[in-house]
């Protein structure tokens, strides 16, 4: 076990006192506690936009995730057993928890993320939208009775959840994918540890953490464990308790994190980059079909999985289709 204590009062660079304060939430979120990391070196959080340094967290290291794994272990079976209901109350009181501070969440986004306003707006309101499914989630599970091989015996099918999750997120909607796996695991009645994209180590890891924190989720539950693998290496994805691991990031990495998590005989659940099609055909409407070209190639630089990275356009408007969308393009 670690040596690490409980933060007191220790301050950061960045974004203010409120809901969203960056002195307290840049650090790692183990067990119900705020605390230093003990790696023997710090992810430095900075403004992307204007180089503005946000703070300094010292990384986590092995002796941490194995840590923070072993507290969602013991968190998770009374949180099952606690039943729909109770879980529901704390998702309903996250919810309202991001409806409530939308704008200094926004803020946080614009800070860490370099984000526009009207991104990280749109991005907390879909995050508002799988809350709202995550707690109908938590009473949808139902069993099922199936017919057995003597008449005297009947067999019955159970929903269990799968136990610990293990969460690595991405940097480009650091927010709502965290969240997204965040959510329904915990409405199903499992517990996560969450390494966030060192590049949004808040938005993505310790505004999640705070969120649920105040809105009752019993400590050991939701971990964060901000470090890199240069640190821990596969520790995260190899050690025994996740039975699930969710990655959500490029497709290389994503091979990676399936074969290590196959040769231990894990789940995974893999939202890798995409190379997505837009087809143009000849009856189009070439107007709206170069506007939903330009828009889907470029929006948020083309850091979406969804991104338009080939269009393939019929011979007959080809020609047309180029000029307008060069035109459109140049603009």
């Amino acid at each position: 076990m670690s040596d690490s204590t409980p933060l007191a009062g220790a301050a950061a660079p960045g974004p203010g006192p409120g809901f969203a304060d960056f002195g307290r939430l840049a650090h790692q979120y183990i067990d119900g506690r705020w605390r230093t990391g003990t790696g023997s070196w710090d992810i430095i959080d900075f403004n992307p936009f204007n180089g503005e340094k946000l703070a300094a967290i010292t990384v986590a290291t092995v002796s941490e995730v194995d840590e923070a794994y072993r507290a969602a272990e013991r968190a998770q079976k009374p949180w099952a057993a606690a039943g729909p209901h109770a879980r529901r109350t704390v998702l309903e009181k996250a919810l309202r928890l991001t409806e409530e501070h939308t704008g200094e969440i926004v803020a946080a986004m614009c800070e860490e993320q370099g984000a526009i306003r009207s991104k990280a707006r749109h991005e907390v309101e879909l995050a508002c939208e799988f809350l709202r499914e995550a707690i109908r989630l938590t009473v949808r599970p139902e069993g099922v009775i199936v017919p057995a091989s003597q008449r005297s015996r009947e067999n019955r099918v159970y929903r269990l959840p799968a136990g610990v999750i293990g969460v690595i997120s991405p940097f480009n909607f650091p927010f709502l994918v965290a969240l997204k796996t965040v959510a329904p695991a915990l409405a199903l009645g499992n517990a996560v540890v969450v390494k966030p994209n060192q590049n949004t180590p808040v938005v993505g890891g310790g505004l999640i953490a705070r969120i649920f924190e105040e809105a009752g989720l019993p400590a050991g539950l939701l971990n964060i464990v901000v470090t890199d693998i240069a640190e821990i290496g596969d520790a995260l994805i190899a050690h025994p308790v996740p039975r699930v691991i969710s990655f959500s990031g490029s497709d290389r990495v994503g091979r990676h994190v399936g074969a290590v998590a196959a040769s231990h005989l894990k789940r995974t659940v893999l939202e890798l980059s995409g190379n997505s099609a837009l087809v143009v055909l000849a009856d189009a409407d070439l107007d709206y079909a170069v506007d939903a070209a330009v828009f889907s190639r470029f929006v948020y630089q083309g850091q979406v999985c969804m991104a338009a990275n080939r269009i393939l356009v019929d011979r007959a408007v080809e020609a047309e289709f180029t000029e307008r969308f060069t035109a459109r393009y140049g603009r």
